[in-house]
């Protein structure tokens, strides 16, 4: 399946390759001698036809599935398209090279880069711009930069590699889809004809009459490792095995030893040939239909649509084939032709466009939009694609035209962050009125914050010293996130994770998943201050409570949780800390989980840690989340940054689920602090209290506001002083 944290998409088909038919390789064999019958009285070799209507209907096939794929419209595996789109890349592609090499030796590679430019680049770039425009006018304020980075990826061909990164990075997960993700696939492509020519053409060149059989061997290797490769890293890291070269390249890979076999294919019976392309073709629609975002992608998953791929195009090699006469219908061959343009337009149309018109899509509005990208795709298949395939220039002037086409993206994104939209607030500087300053009483300290959110619920314009600001709250992180005490998700090894005062004899220790993290500032500041040592010992997205949950962006069973807490108790025990402080997000576990099961496991966790002798255990419960990004609300409004604000009562995704644990924790006679009153009013929770941005993304608080909290933790750690 795709990666959580970043949205599917699939590869863009390349643009159809007419070719000559290839040349007689160096490597048929010599003529026969006098006793042998003479070529002219032998049946006719059969030629691999030089177009292919079959494989002009296979990308109608894939960049429907993935269209209505991506717009919501049914087929939950149709990001297989990306598959069939790698094997008929890797099918022509090498197909051309082939017979290229054969006739003009290693001159042809040249030929072949210029070929690529002119056929994919132009269409490509008119995309990222009216992307980049759009996105000025219409986009958040706060996603335009990212856009534009994508923007500048996208232009050197190395989006896949960013995608891997922040689908692997705990802080980036569920942050909205770029409307240039889809360009990550051009990139794997492109990484591949970096390499795949110049391995071809030293082959075919050097090898002599071998070249074509180490070709193929060469050929076989790469499928084998590649693939092999791409299970290990699916379980491993889902975002880089669906985004890598490294795991996509036998895809390819694939498709080019069908292209060294088609002389032997085209040799096989109609017959089997017809069968092998509806078998084939029958695998991608049961891979497009049965395949979920649940299912462990590319992995073995990926041999299904693969496989049908490959098979569908080997059948082709012959003569025609029933399939064929179905896949070269017109209305197929008109929608495979544009098929690399319609994938260009539609993704960022489906993205843009609630930013556009305001509101999320239905489904009427998501088809609407369906058509109106294969409306762009047509406008600029002969707008754009058709002129300039049919340009004709030196090489070396479309090697020219690509770095003027690439300087101009850089100089468009350049201009969107110069003249883009402010990111600083102009309303009247606020603070903070530092807490305990005039009474350290829990209930002086929480009048305090009481009369602060009240009168950040008053505030229009985001104040001019406002902090984080926008822009930066993402990277609001407790120091546990770069130190590696905040364990990522593969990671189940920490060191000892020390701060506050760190020669003090008293230690709490800090147990939870992020949200226990993010409570990290605060209890460091108290710490120094009230002569605690402090050791924090949290992981990403793993609850305290002893469940066993799913992780979205490996996309398997999150084993490295289990062990993790198990390993995490242990030491605990070892510790005997004076407190342990625990808390955990109440979204992680999925929703199958009901409200006294979440409530069961966390108070199987404290008992496990209790029975190995820690007397102090508190529970600090969630906090108010807002459920969308804040600082991207507070970036576009911030002349009105009350638009920001939420709803108390909507402030849980569980509210059963968040009801539920209080009571179970008091019968069980476990001491615990609900922080809900910390950040919200009786009604309304505030977007920004005083001068500072109180969410760094939808559900996790900022490091200024968790240490200004501090103070209000302090009786938690009197407590458990005065019952040791």
């Amino acid at each position: 399946m795709p990666p959580t944290g970043v949205t599917l998409t699939i590869a863009p088909p390349s643009p159809p390759v007419r070719t000559a038919p290839p040349a007689r390789p160096a490597t048929d064999p010599p003529a026969p001698p006098a006793h042998e019958p003479s070529r002219s009285r032998r049946a006719p070799r059969p030629v691999p036809r030089r177009f292919r209507p079959d494989i002009e209907g296979l990308r109608a096939i894939a960049v429907v599935s993935v269209v209505v794929y991506h717009a919501g419209l049914g087929l939950p595996g149709g990001y297989v398209g990306v598959d069939v789109f790698f094997v008929i890349s890797g099918f022509l592609i090498t197909r051309q090279l082939v017979a290229a090499v054969a006739q003009q030796g290693i001159r042809a590679l040249p030929v072949f880069y210029s070929h690529r430019i002119r056929r994919l680049l132009p269409a490509a770039v008119v995309v990222v711009l009216a992307t980049v425009l759009a996105a000025r006018i219409w986009a958040p304020a706060l996603q335009l930069r990212s856009i534009v980075t994508d923007a500048a990826f996208t232009t050197f061909y190395g989006l896949n590699y960013r995608l891997a990164a922040l689908g692997t990075d705990y802080q980036h997960v569920g942050t909205a889809a770029s409307p240039l993700q889809h360009f990550w696939s051009l990139a794997v492509e492109e990484q591949f004809y970096v390499v795949w020519p110049i391995v071809v053409a030293l082959a075919l060149v050097l090898g002599s009459r071998r070249g074509r059989a180490a070709l193929i061997v060469l050929v076989v290797a790469v499928v084998a490792v590649s693939s092999a490769y791409a299970v290990v890293v699916t379980r491993a890291s889902a975002p880089w095995a669906y985004f890598s070269l490294h795991t996509r390249a036998w895809e390819l890979a694939l498709g080019a030893l069908v292209a060294l076999a088609a002389p032997a294919l085209a040799r096989l019976p109609r017959r089997l040939a017809a069968i092998g392309a509806w078998g084939g073709i029958a695998m991608i629609v049961l891979s497009a239909v049965r395949y979920t975002d649940a299912t462990a992608f590319p992995g073995y998953a990926a041999w299904l649509p693969v496989g049908g791929a490959a098979l569908v195009v080997a059948a082709g090699c012959g003569e025609r084939t029933s399939a064929e006469r179905v896949l070269g219908e017109p209305l197929m061959q008109c929608l495979g032709r544009i098929s690399y343009a319609w994938y260009l337009w539609h993704w960022p149309m489906l993205v843009l466009a609630p930013d556009v018109l305001g509101h999320r899509l239905d489904a009427v509005e998501r088809g609407a939009v369906v058509w109106l990208s294969l409306v762009a795709a047509l406008v600029s298949f002969f707008a754009v694609e058709e002129p300039a395939r049919n340009l004709r220039m030196p090489d070396w002037r479309w090697f020219a035209t690509a770095f003027a086409l690439s300087g101009t993206v850089v100089a468009a994104c350049g201009a969107a962050v110069l003249w883009g939209p402010r990111l600083v607030g102009t309303g009247a500087d606020q603070n903070l009125t530092v807490l305990g300053t005039t009474s350290s009483s829990a209930h002086g300290i929480d009048a305090v914050i009481e009369r602060q959110l009240k009168a950040g619920l008053r505030i229009e314009a985001a104040p001019a010293n406002l902090t984080p600001k926008p822009a930066d709250a993402s990277a609001s992180l407790p120091p546990t996130s770069h130190d590696g005490c905040h364990a990522g998700f593969t990671q189940v090894q920490q060191g000892s994770c020390v701060y506050g005062d760190t020669t003090a004899h008293r230690t709490v220790v800090l147990f939870g998943d992020s949200h226990m993290e993010q409570w990290q500032p605060a209890l460091d500041q108290l710490g120094r201050r009230m002569h605690w040592r402090v050791v924090s010992w949290t992981k990403a997205a793993c609850p305290a409570a002893a469940l066993t949950v799913q992780n979205p962006s490996l996309n398997r069973t999150y084993t490295e949780c289990d062990t993790w807490r198990a390993q995490t108790i242990s030491r605990i025990r070892a510790l005997q800390p004076a407190l342990v402080l625990m808390s955990q997000s109440e979204n992680v576990a999925s929703s199958s989980v009901s409200p006294s099961a979440f409530a069961d496991a966390t108070l199987r966790t404290i008992d496990a840690l209790q029975a190995g002798g820690v007397v102090k255990v508190h529970y600090l419960q969630d906090i108010p989340i807002p459920g969308t990004d804040l600082p991207t609300c507070v970036a576009s409004h911030l002349d009105d940054v009350g638009h920001c604000d939420f709803e108390r009562s909507k402030a849980y995704t569980y509210p059963a689920r968040h009801a539920a644990l209080a009571p179970a924790l008091r019968k069980a006679g476990v001491a615990q602090t609900d922080p809900a009153d910390w950040f919200c009013t009786s009604t309304e929770c505030p977007a920004v209290v005083g001068n500072v941005l109180v969410y760094r993304n939808d559900s996790h608080m900022t490091v200024p506001y968790s240490r200004w909290l501090a103070p209000a933790l302090r009786p938690v750690l009197r407590a458990a002083k005065e019952s040791r």
